[in-house]
């Protein structure tokens, strides 16, 4: 769990406490609600917690290590519900990101600040109904007109989707120029022609809001366009949206661990032919291996977060923190809910929702598929 950097660990002391005594207490309550808890998003806003990545001067904690702070809030959370870190990790980081770099002052003001303060909540919507990873197959097209722009088409997958008021679109501006025509658009909920399709059931992250977007002639003002010029707004985009790689990492290690606590616990007080079964070597091999492969998660993690704050290129590392922190996690999930037997599979204990969360990580930015495809341009050619 150690980072080695103290203000990273003061980080983790103060937000693992309200963790611990906000968090944890409701978290089962609100997956089980299938509800965003918006009054603790605002607590955490007041807290600071959702500045964690940027400077003071922009309304943020002002961090040395920001990437490495964010990773660990997003872990932190984690341990009390993936859903609810999983806003965070969108809200604190590439729905804002976006803005912060590339936005005006009107963006800023009216958008980018109270978003910090939690009093507005924001999403990122990219993925549509058939396009997924293939970002040069997105079909949301923006024609240029008087003033502004008309989009045309919809989005699926959407986390925060139906809270959000406000969201950062990609639409295409040439649909024959492929990824090369992407610009990103700041969306206003009230903006005539947006729409809620319908927000969508999981299995997994229930508590995280997801949902499908329509477009329809919805006209946005120039000034909502985040790129002037042609093909800047997706290359933008992509270098945030590979750093959120780290930070969904770091969801996975958080829910893993969680699960390898509850297991240790229960295979403390569990008693079977005498004696605990942690006891028995097979459970208490089975908790050195989840051990192993949640400081493995969390290690591969941490570095790639370090070396992001270094100001270097993480594209190899963020994609292998997230293909073995989420394969990991799994593995962990999995073994957690073993060793609790019969119990495992009764909703009064939180494995079931910690195995279950467990899957959101591993699609969650990319799938361990993709996540190989970009490690393999560099390792494995």
């Amino acid at each position: 769990m150690l980072t080695g950097i103290a203000e990273a660990e003061e980080f983790r002391e103060y937000i693992a406490r309200w963790v611990d005594e906000r968090f944890i207490p409701v978290a089962e309550e609100i997956d089980v609600a299938g509800e965003f808890p918006r009054e603790l998003a605002k607590e955490l806003g007041e807290l600071g917690y959702i500045g964690t990545m940027y400077p003071e001067s922009a309304g943020g904690s002002g961090l040395d290590n920001p990437n490495l702070c964010f990773a660990i809030l997003n872990e932190e959370l984690a341990r009390g519900s993936v859903g609810f870190a999983a806003w965070i990790c969108m809200q604190g980081s590439t729905a804002t990101h976006t803005i912060y770099e590339w936005g005006n002052d009107h963006l800023r003001k009216n958008y980018f600040e109270p978003a910090l303060k939690g009093d507005k909540i924001c999403a990122f919507a990219i993925t549509e109904p058939n396009a997924g990873s293939d970002a040069a197959s997105l079909r949301t097209k923006a024609v240029k007109v008087d003033g502004g722009w008309v989009i045309n088409g919809s989005k699926v997958f959407t986390s925060n989707g139906t809270v959000s008021d406000f969201i950062t679109v990609v639409a295409s501006t040439d649909l024959s120029l492929g990824a090369k025509a992407l610009e990103l658009f700041i969306v206003d909920k009230e903006f005539e022609g947006f729409s809620v399709s319908r927000k969508l059931d999981k299995m997994s992250v229930r508590s995280s809001d997801t949902a499908a977007l329509s477009f329809d002639e919805m006209f946005v003002p120039d000034n909502h366009m985040l790129s002037s010029e042609t093909g800047n707004g997706f290359r933008n985009a992509y270098r945030s949206l590979t750093v959120d790689r780290i930070f969904t990492a770091a969801l996975a290690v958080g829910n893993a661990r969680a699960a390898y606590d509850a297991a240790r616990q229960y295979a403390q007080e569990r008693e079977q032919f005498g004696q605990p079964i942690g006891r028995f070597q097979a459970i208490e091999h089975r908790l050195v291996d989840m051990y192993a492969n949640v400081e493995t998660a969390a290690m591969h993690t941490y570095h790639a977060a370090k070396l992001a704050d270094q100001g270097e290129d993480i594209t190899i590392e963020a994609a292998l923190a997230k293909l073995v922190a989420s394969e990991k996690g799994r593995e962990v999930c999995h073994d957690a809910v073993t060793i609790y037997g019969g119990w495992g599979l009764m909703n009064e204990y939180p494995v079931q929702r910690y195995l279950r969360d467990s899957y959101f990580p591993m699609v969650g930015g990319g799938t361990p598929e993709i996540m190989r495809k970009i490690i393999a341009r560099k390792a494995a050619r």
